[in-house]
């Protein structure tokens, strides 16, 4: 019996070692991608975008790649070969939904719609082995030529049954011409692990990034040994916990200043990095910490064309770019790369969605242009957010807000 239980713990310890190690280099592969995307972004919008989600999409399209346009993909994605890729993406996804439970939901949804025309020709079996396995993807056909507005319809219904109706009216980019595409959707739910009294929420001002006020409702609540705080020189931060074991990560400025994404732009990825690693691991503060925050609702959409190339990926919108290994016998190029994400922040928790879609066109170039006893943190001038997965690290969602 000791030999057995022997066998059985070392056994554990290799399978958690299995998991933790393609997971480490995935957190550290989006969070990487996250605050590189973030710094193409518009710094006086309101911004919310699911940096695992972009990164999902594309790492489904670089398996569909070759030559110079694959390893643009994978620089950007922040890894160096795409099996390395594919594993960290299949051991995250499944242990990790498992851990949100009850009012507790992470869900990432992958969808490959193909064109009826392209399908005659056959999808390439490794790239469909890959998406349906390692990314979980379903595989439906299409006719875009045949009837493009119903198509939309079907599209825009599966971006609103998958993210429980956050987003409801999403215009799919897809046309007559598309050949395939490449869907992610996510969705997160988060309960705090403290909620805040509804009772205690009132109006304020919230000073916007040109220094303009707007009437705000701000929630309050005094945490006593209950949230983490960290401040250094430049920022100051705190971890709201959800009880799923994700948290939401509130960043400002340490002055009064109203530029806090510009601020937080201006640093490096290992200093914004080592920032949040600090609040992370930061334990309980030892004394009050009083919390305004306000409530949120919003949504942004971008065509992000503009930014991945601003990142280094560029043949994958060229003439000549290499897609060989989607539809056979067909070079692809992509059409267009479309985000749009929602968040709601209010007294019980948190709700956000996202959604990513890629558009490939049969050789053609895209369109570019589509610690003191008490400390207090009154988030009432712009702030940077993060809800990120503790256990595994990953950020699931990112972004700021700047004005109302």
């Amino acid at each position: 019996m000791k030999i057995f239980l022997t066998a059985l713990l070392l056994l554990t310890c290799l399978v958690n070692v299995a998991y933790a190690q393609p997971t480490r280099k995935l957190s550290a592969g989006v969070n990487e991608f996250c605050w590189k995307f973030f710094d193409t972004l518009n710094i006086n919008d309101n911004t919310v975008f699911s940096p695992y989600g972009i990164h999902a999409a594309l790492s489904m399209l670089a398996n569909g790649a070759t030559g110079e346009t694959q390893a643009e993909i994978l620089r950007v994605l922040n890894f160096d070969d795409v099996t390395a890729l594919n594993t960290a993406h299949k051991n995250f996804y499944a242990p990790t939904q498992a851990n949100y439970r009850d009012e507790n939901v992470f869900r990432s949804t992958n969808l490959l719609p193909v064109n009826k025309q392209a399908a005659t020709r056959g999808l390439n079996e490794n790239f469909r082995r890959i998406v349906t396995g390692d990314y979980l993807s379903d595989v439906r056909i299409f006719d875009f030529a045949g009837n493009i507005d119903r198509e939309r319809q079907k599209l825009a219904r599966f971006v609103a049954e998958k993210t429980s109706g956050m987003i409801q009216d999403y215009q799919p980019i897809v046309d007559a011409n598309t050949q395939a595409e490449l869907f992610n959707v996510v969705y997160f739910k988060g309960a705090w692990q403290f909620p805040f009294d509804e009772r205690n929420t009132s109006t304020d001002d919230f000073t916007n990034y040109d220094g303009t006020k707007s009437q705000v409702f701000m929630m309050s609540a005094t945490f006593n040994e209950e949230i983490s705080y960290f401040a250094d020189e430049k920022f100051c931060g705190i971890k709201l916990p959800y009880t799923s074991g994700a948290a939401m990560f509130v960043i400002m400025p340490v002055d009064d200043s109203l530029h806090a994404t510009e601020l937080w732009s201006n640093e490096t990825v290992e200093y914004r990095e080592s920032f949040l690693d600090a609040l992370t691991k930061s334990p309980p503060f030892d004394g009050k910490v009083s919390v305004r925050l306000p409530k949120i609702m919003f949504d942004h959409e971008n065509f992000i064309v503009k930014n991945l190339a601003a990142l280094g990926m560029k043949k994958s919108f060229a003439g000549d770019a290499q897609f060989p290994n989607i539809v056979n016998g067909t070079q692809l190029t992509v059409g267009g790369v479309n985000h749009r994400a929602a968040i709601v922040v209010g007294e019980r928790g948190t709700e956000a969605a996202a959604v990513t879609e890629i558009t490939m066109l049969e050789g053609v170039a895209p369109n570019f242009n589509h610690p003191p006893q008490k400390v207090y943190f009154h988030a009432n001038r712009p702030y940077v957010f993060v809800i990120r997965d503790v256990e595994s690290g990953v950020t699931l969602f990112a972004g700021a807000v700047n004005k109302f």
